[in-house]
């Protein structure tokens, strides 16, 4: 192989499979797995298992958008709940503390993308 087709290779798409996440946890029946991160914003899947829950301290303090891709997960806020569907998605832009519970029978899987750089900017 010559110099040149390595170079090649390396500059290709980079693919993470699942189970080789760089930063995975697994805690109380949810499990967070980083798909990609970088300065300004960090992307994670997340499944949570039948009465499971997590909240935004648990995931960071950051602006994030929740994207539901199965399952039937309810966020909850101080003022409010809501029931998301797969499809639905909601939107968090300020600092606020919420929680995720996912308390139907099947599991939910939630894509979310924090945006590191905004909460850097307000707290600055």
């Amino acid at each position: 192989m010559s110099i040149a087709s390595t170079s090649t290779l390396d500059s290709g798409p980079k693919v993470v499979k699942r189970g080789q996440s760089p930063q995975s946890r697994h805690h109380r029946g949810v499990l967070t797995e980083t798909i990609y991160e970088c300065a300004a914003l960090e992307i994670r899947r997340t499944e949570m298992e039948t009465a499971s829950s997590c909240d935004s301290l648990e995931l960071g303090d950051f602006s994030a958008v929740h994207f539901v891709i199965s399952g039937n997960p309810v966020f909850w806020t101080p003022h409010r709940s809501v029931n998301l569907m797969p499809g639905d998605s909601v939107i968090f832009t300020d600092e606020g503390q919420y929680t995720i519970l996912n308390d139907a029978p099947p599991r939910s899987v939630i894509l979310s993308i924090f945006f590191k750089t905004i909460a850097k900017e307000i707290r600055a």
